[in-house]
């Protein structure tokens, strides 16, 4: 008789672990994630400038230039200084979601300007920054930029 009870014992308990088993399985409903687009809109203000690798901060007073960019795919520029482009116009960035590449067109220009675009968080802060040669190959910018304004 202990035999019987025994078994039944462990039967019953084997059958209450595999009923807890199955009932844990469930399917799974999450959504699959996609990258959603980038986007660059708002006002822009230089935080790192140099030419050539050499620190401008020092030397030039960034502080007024903007680069706007607007829902639209339009820019502006305020308080120029030396830049890729020098006027207002559109601009693109060759993937939305994974964008490697700006192109800046101006107000009365058919040819887009293109150079190298990254976008990374630094600091809890969205950045861009741009490298580009406007006119004389033998200077080359990079300048990053922090959004100020959504």
């Amino acid at each position: 008789m202990s035999y019987l009870c025994s078994f039944s014992q462990r039967f019953f308990t084997a059958l209450l672990f595999g009923a807890v088993l199955l009932a844990s399985c469930k399917k799974n409903n999450d959504v699959p994630f996609t990258e959603p687009a980038k986007s660059v809109a708002g006002k822009w203000q230089i935080v790192k400038a140099s030419r050539n690798g050499t620190d401008l901060m020092p030397y030039v007073d960034f502080s007024q230039f903007r680069l706007n960019f607007n829902d639209d795919s339009t820019y502006t520029i305020d308080n120029l200084l030396p830049f890729i482009v020098s006027k207002k116009g559109a601009y693109s960035l060759d993937d939305p979601k994974y964008p490697f590449k700006i192109s800046f067109r101006q107000d009365g220009s058919t040819a887009p300007i293109t150079t190298n675009f990254s976008y990374p968080v630094v600091n809890g802060k969205r950045q861009i920054s741009l490298s580009f040669s406007p006119g004389c190959t033998k200077n080359s910018y990079q300048y990053t930029f922090e959004r100020i304004e959504p």
